[in-house]
């Protein structure tokens, strides 16, 4: 399903779950929900050299960002829900069990005007799940052409 990939407020965005908890087996989340992580990060792991910190919490990442090529937030939620949709059970017995689990929507404003759209079968999808969800926002600086 294709919505808007030119979608002209947005810079930018992707979507991506996450899975957190300072004892989280990653291959445990993986082989749950049936699909690898994009991304991983690993208590005790550097985060900055240069401030000589560690991540406290190891972290499964499930992200759009390189399977999606569209400026349309909705087309990022289509590819996740695609490989997460029905495992909401999944999702819950990690929450159960004190692990972090969301989904973030990164957006990136081309102008500070507009924003991202959400389709109303998504929204239902998600709430399915149980998640939180939550935005990291970003404001290009210049104003669109008249």
């Amino acid at each position: 399903m294709a919505f808007d990939p030119d979608y002209a407020s947005c810079s930018y965005t992707h979507v991506w779950l996450r899975v957190m908890d300072e004892k989280l087996d990653l291959d445990e989340i993986s082989a749950a929900l049936g699909v690898p992580y994009s991304r991983c990060i690993r208590a005790g792991e550097l985060k900055s050299a240069r401030l000589n910190k560690h991540y406290t919490h190891t972290g499964w990442f499930l992200e759009s960002a390189g399977h999606v090529e569209s400026r349309d937030v909705r087309d990022h939620l289509a590819w996740l829900l695609d490989q997460i949709g029905s495992k909401g059970t999944e999702l819950q017995a990690f929450r159960d069990r004190g692990y972090l689990a969301d989904i973030c929507f990164r957006w990136d404003s081309a102008w500070g005007h507009g924003g991202p759209t959400f389709d109303p079968v998504q929204l239902v999808q998600l709430g399915s799940l149980g998640l939180e969800v939550w935005f990291d926002i970003y404001f290009d600086s210049e104003e669109p052409e008249a």
